[in-house]
Protein backbone atom coordinates (compact mmCIF):
# COMPACT_ATOMS: atom_id res chain seq x y z
CA UNK A 1 0.00 0.00 0.00
CA UNK A 2 1.15 2.93 -0.93
CA UNK A 3 0.76 7.06 0.48
CA UNK A 4 -2.26 8.29 0.34
CA UNK A 5 -3.74 11.71 1.92
CA UNK A 6 -6.57 13.01 2.43
CA UNK A 7 -7.99 16.66 2.99
CA UNK A 8 -9.67 18.68 5.34
CA UNK A 9 -10.20 21.71 6.12
CA UNK A 10 -10.84 23.46 9.80
CA UNK A 11 -10.56 26.62 11.34
CA UNK A 12 -8.38 27.89 8.29
CA UNK A 13 -5.75 24.92 9.26
CA UNK A 14 -5.00 22.79 6.05
CA UNK A 15 -4.97 18.93 7.41
CA UNK A 16 -3.55 16.62 5.55
CA UNK A 17 -4.46 12.93 6.37
CA UNK A 18 -1.69 10.57 5.52
CA UNK A 19 -2.33 6.36 5.19
CA UNK A 20 -0.60 3.55 4.08
CA UNK A 21 3.20 3.90 3.59
CA UNK A 22 5.89 6.40 2.92
CA UNK A 23 8.64 3.84 1.80
CA UNK A 24 10.18 5.52 -1.67
CA UNK A 25 10.47 8.72 -3.05
CA UNK A 26 7.90 8.47 -5.83
CA UNK A 27 5.35 8.64 -3.20
CA UNK A 28 6.48 12.10 -1.67
CA UNK A 29 6.61 13.80 -4.92
CA UNK A 30 2.73 14.12 -4.79
CA UNK A 31 2.86 15.79 -1.15
CA UNK A 32 5.12 17.53 -1.83
CA UNK A 33 3.23 18.95 -4.84
CA UNK A 34 0.03 18.90 -3.03
CA UNK A 35 1.62 21.38 -0.03
CA UNK A 36 2.82 23.63 -2.86
CA UNK A 37 -0.81 23.77 -4.29
CA UNK A 38 -2.66 24.38 -1.00
CA UNK A 39 0.17 27.34 -0.38
CA UNK A 40 -0.84 29.41 -3.33
CA UNK A 41 -4.42 29.05 -2.50
CA UNK A 42 -3.58 30.96 0.77
CA UNK A 43 -3.12 28.10 3.32
CA UNK A 44 -0.15 28.93 5.87
CA UNK A 45 -0.83 26.07 8.30
CA UNK A 46 -0.63 22.67 8.01
CA UNK A 47 -1.65 19.62 10.56
CA UNK A 48 -0.55 16.13 9.16
CA UNK A 49 -2.50 13.48 10.79
CA UNK A 50 -0.65 10.34 11.15
CA UNK A 51 -2.79 8.16 12.59
CA UNK A 52 -3.05 5.83 9.67
CA UNK A 53 0.32 5.78 8.56
CA UNK A 54 1.52 1.99 8.60
CA UNK A 55 5.48 2.42 7.60
CA UNK A 56 7.77 5.51 7.56
CA UNK A 57 11.41 5.07 6.23
CA UNK A 58 14.24 7.89 5.29
CA UNK A 59 11.88 8.40 2.01
CA UNK A 60 9.06 10.06 4.57
CA UNK A 61 11.76 11.46 7.16
CA UNK A 62 12.67 13.49 3.76
CA UNK A 63 9.10 14.30 2.73
CA UNK A 64 8.30 15.25 6.02
CA UNK A 65 11.45 17.70 6.09
CA UNK A 66 10.70 18.76 2.65
CA UNK A 67 7.03 19.78 3.21
CA UNK A 68 8.12 21.66 6.95
CA UNK A 69 11.02 23.46 5.47
CA UNK A 70 7.96 25.23 2.08
CA UNK A 71 5.76 25.73 4.69
CA UNK A 72 8.20 27.49 7.24
CA UNK A 73 9.79 30.03 4.43
CA UNK A 74 5.97 30.74 3.52
CA UNK A 75 5.91 31.81 7.10
CA UNK A 76 3.70 29.13 7.90
CA UNK A 77 3.71 26.69 10.45
CA UNK A 78 3.44 22.71 10.70
CA UNK A 79 2.13 20.29 13.40
CA UNK A 80 2.28 16.47 12.94
CA UNK A 81 -0.75 14.59 15.41
CA UNK A 82 -1.45 10.72 15.85
CA UNK A 83 2.02 9.18 15.53
CA UNK A 84 1.97 5.49 16.52
CA UNK A 85 4.25 3.99 18.54
CA UNK A 86 6.72 3.02 15.21
CA UNK A 87 6.57 6.27 13.88
CA UNK A 88 7.34 8.27 17.11
CA UNK A 89 10.19 5.69 17.78
CA UNK A 90 11.66 6.54 14.60
CA UNK A 91 11.13 10.19 15.29
CA UNK A 92 12.69 9.83 18.53
CA UNK A 93 15.92 8.03 17.41
CA UNK A 94 16.19 10.40 14.34
CA UNK A 95 15.98 13.29 16.70
CA UNK A 96 13.38 14.89 14.53
CA UNK A 97 11.52 15.39 17.58
CA UNK A 98 13.43 18.19 18.00
CA UNK A 99 12.79 19.76 14.63
CA UNK A 100 9.17 19.00 14.44
CA UNK A 101 5.82 20.00 16.36
CA UNK A 102 4.33 17.63 17.74
CA UNK A 103 0.56 16.99 19.11
CA UNK A 104 -1.24 14.27 20.47
CA UNK A 105 -4.19 14.87 18.64
CA UNK A 106 -5.76 16.71 15.80
CA UNK A 107 -8.13 19.33 17.64
CA UNK A 108 -4.84 20.45 20.20
CA UNK A 109 -3.01 21.32 16.77
CA UNK A 110 -5.19 23.30 15.69
CA UNK A 111 -5.75 25.09 18.92
CA UNK A 112 -2.09 25.89 18.87
CA UNK A 113 -2.06 27.72 15.49
CA UNK A 114 -4.93 29.45 15.68
CA UNK A 115 -3.90 30.91 19.42
CA UNK A 116 -2.99 34.35 19.15
CA UNK A 117 0.58 35.51 19.54
CA UNK A 118 1.68 36.02 23.05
Amino acid sequence: MSLSIDIEIESSVCCLIFSGTILSQNEAIEAVDLVEEKIHEGFKNFIIDLKDLKQINSSGLNLLLRMFTRIRNKGGELILTNANKTVSTLFKISKLNTVFKISADKQTAINQLNAPEA
